[in-house]
């Protein structure tokens, strides 16, 4: 085990943020895992586990060990009359695990192509983009629980998958590792297209019947088009989850703003688009200092270089405070400020 000390995170996080981490190491199996949690143990430190860093928001040093999840495995198994199984270590970059699905006829993820992150952060989250989420797919998650070293599978009832929700970012969840998940993708050639901006480049493109391969090409110039590339300004993408808010909420939204975009929920309720209303607010291309919101995309807090993470938590406060007198919409947080 090689431990690093005073350790420049810099390159682990998508924004950017020049902190340190008092301790780091990377773990590339189960083995490897223990031993550094042990290591830190013997020490009293406190662990933090990081991915790809593109979902973390640091607004200091880090105290303790950081370790990152280095588990690379991933297994295509036969398929069965419900579909192929897919087995991806957490720290398969997830973007490329889309790709190499792809590659062996194992379909489904292709929505969610340009995802930054990796395997490990995606149950976490619950990724979703263009009409799918992870929990379409997740069959499993292998896992590590800190409080008695026990490495077990949870089935995707007890991961408790909701909105970028899970059981991970509760407290019941805090203690438990995520090694591998375990996916269950279709054999057969059906893309889901019928999300509005994923259909109209389709349609604009004169496709009829696309295959899961050119949904890929298209979500991916979608995202590109939208979003900026964290390796050009630091971000961590879509900064605030899409608030969800009751039939009365949406009723007094629209009396003043009848134009406000909302999708309809199975329970009744209704989904606003959340970068609409920062650029309604009037925060869209905002600048302070050195970092502010994305000209193009209003969801999209960036490090325009030199930036801290304090900068963008305090600048996200401010967003969420102007929102909520604005609108009476509570906006939350997607990535973890720590």
């Amino acid at each position: 085990m090689q431990v690093s000390h005073n350790y420049s995170l810099k390159t682990h996080n998508t924004f950017g943020f020049d902190v340190l981490a008092e301790h780091f190491t990377r773990s590339a199996n189960v083995a490897e895992l223990q031993r550094a949690l042990a290591w830190a143990k013997s020490r009293q430190l406190p662990v933090f586990i990081l991915g790809a860093g593109s979902n973390s928001v640091f607004t200091a040093d880090v105290a303790g060990l950081v370790i990152q999840m280095d588990f690379r495995q991933l297994e295509f198994l036969a398929p069965n009359r419900t579909g192929a199984a897919v087995i991806a270590g957490a720290g398969v970059d997830w973007h490329w695990l889309v790709q190499q699905c792809l590659q062996k006829q194992r379909y489904g993820l292709e929505n969610l192509a340009l995802i930054p992150g990796s395997a490990g952060a995606a149950p976490i989250q619950n990724i979703g983009a263009y009409g799918r989420e992870l929990s379409d797919f997740l069959t499993a998650v292998e896992i590590l629980d800190r409080t008695t070293g026990d490495v077990r599978l949870l089935n995707h009832e007890q991961c408790l998958l909701g909105y970028r929700d899970s059981l991970f970012k509760s407290d019941q969840g805090r203690d438990l590792i995520v090694l591998a998940i375990h996916l269950n993708l279709a054999v057969q050639d059906k893309p889901l297209c019928h999300y509005a901006s994923l259909a109209q480049s389709l349609d604009s493109a004169g496709i009829d019947n696309p295959d899961s391969q050119t949904v890929f090409e298209h979500v991916c110039a979608i995202r590109r088009q939208k979003l900026p590339d964290p390796a050009e300004i630091g971000n961590a993408g879509s900064f605030f989850k899409n608030p969800v808010v009751s039939a009365d909420q949406l009723k007094s939204l629209l009396s003043n703003h009848p134009e406000a975009p909302h999708y309809p929920q199975n329970d009744g309720c209704h989904k606003i688009a959340a970068g609409w209303l920062i650029e309604k607010a009037g925060w869209k291309g905002y600048r302070r200092d050195r970092v502010g919101v994305h000209a193009d995309q209003a969801l999209v807090l960036v490090n325009h270089g030199g930036g801290s993470g304090q900068q963008i938590a305090t600048l996200a406060a401010d967003i969420q405070r102007d929102i909520e007198q604005k609108f009476h919409i509570a906006l939350e947080a997607e990535p973890g400020i720590y």
